[in-house]
């Protein structure tokens, strides 16, 4: 049986939401309103992406940068993923952020960035503006990042699919194709698929190091 884990990285790698902060610091808007519609159903996570970032008036990579650099790795990370790897499990980092930050935050914390497959958008700046690169087309579900799309390709090939995340991206292919959810307690994912035989809850990697290895041989 082939494993493959499929992992989402602002707040569930990271102790913090790195598209968070980055608004909260550079822009003074609402930028939740937009999390607030799509929590309702009425936009979907593309939509949030283009109106929030736009929210940001002027900025720089500097900027961005400081802000980035203060964004910590759950410290039980690294060890949850050495230990994937030993058993041979495939481990995908499935991402509605950016790229330029993830590379930057795992570097920040000595975790070698060319050891991961990463699924994300990136983003550059036009005259101080944020601009946004998705990754994959304009979905049916208008996703920022179809990250669907790519746990279906693994559930495709044949890979029992481990998902861990913790928010509104991660609703739709962790409910839609995922064997185990671990869902992040009190987050939106947790919330969402409250009652389902799959979820798990978890509060850092040793913990779904644990439960992950108690579940194991009772996937068929």
């Amino acid at each position: 049986m082939r494993y493959a884990i499929c992992c989402d990285f602002d707040g569930t790698i990271t102790l913090m939401d790195t598209g968070k902060a980055l608004l909260t610091k550079l822009t003074d808007k609402d930028w939740h309103f937009f999390d607030d519609l799509v929590i309702k159903g009425e936009i979907g996570t593309r939509e949030a992406l283009v109106n929030q970032w736009g929210m940001i008036e002027k900025t720089t990579m500097s900027d961005i940068n400081k802000i980035v650099d203060g964004i910590k790795v759950d410290p039980t990370f690294i060890k949850f993923y050495e230990w994937t790897k030993k058993i041979g499990m495939k481990f995908t980092i499935v991402s509605d952020g950016f790229i330029t930050y993830i590379k930057r935050i795992l570097s920040n914390n000595k975790i070698p960035e060319d050891e991961f497959e990463i699924k994300a958008n990136d983003m550059r700046l036009d005259k101080g503006k944020i601009k946004l690169d998705f990754l994959t087309a304009q979905c049916t579900h208008d996703c920022a990042n179809c990250k669907y799309s790519h746990v279906k390709q693994l559930k495709d090939s044949r890979y029992k699919i481990v998902y861990i995340g913790d928010g509104l991206s991660d609703i739709f292919p962790a409910k839609s194709l995922a064997d185990i959810i671990f869902a992040k307690e009190n987050e939106d994912l947790a919330k969402e698929l409250e009652g389902d035989s799959r979820l798990i809850i978890f509060s850092d990697f040793s913990d779904i190091k644990e439960k992950l290895r108690e579940k194991l041989d009772l996937i068929q």
